[in-house]
């Protein structure tokens, strides 16, 4: 039944779509944000179920866009800046990191030289 109801409703959801950017949004994802409004916006108002007339495109419409707009308010706002940050996966930046020190084999095989090393030392007399 929502799906019905979204298909009146779906240029609307597109049209802002087209209009704000949010980051790591993809159709889908407009697309059941979209539905989200529609179901609240039909459980606050039960008579534009049976009745769709102008004043119920115009009620979703600035509902969405406010939704919306908040949206990007969050994405925008300074204390979210690491959330707009990219991920990037590790092993594919991993060259451009910096080694902190030796990998955990060459730690040990050092260890052992070091030991070896040592224990040689007290035979030279």
């Amino acid at each position: 039944m929502i799906e019905k109801n979204y298909e009146e409703v779906k240029a609307i959801v597109h049209k802002c779509r087209k209009e704000y950017y949010l980051h790591l949004w993809e159709r889908e994802d407009w697309d059941q944000e979209g539905m989200i409004c529609l179901h609240e916006l039909l459980e606050s108002y039960p008579e534009f179920e049976e009745k769709k007339d102008k004043q119920f495109y115009i009620y979703f419409k600035t509902k969405f866009r406010n939704r919306i707009l908040d949206a990007v308010r969050k994405q925008e706002s300074y204390k979210r800046k690491l959330d707009r940050q990219t991920y990037e996966e590790v092993s594919e930046i991993s060259h451009r990191l910096r080694e902190g020190g030796l990998c955990l084999d060459d730690s040990y095989a050092l260890q052992e030289m070091l030991k070896k090393y040592e224990s040689g030392l007290g035979k030279e007399k």
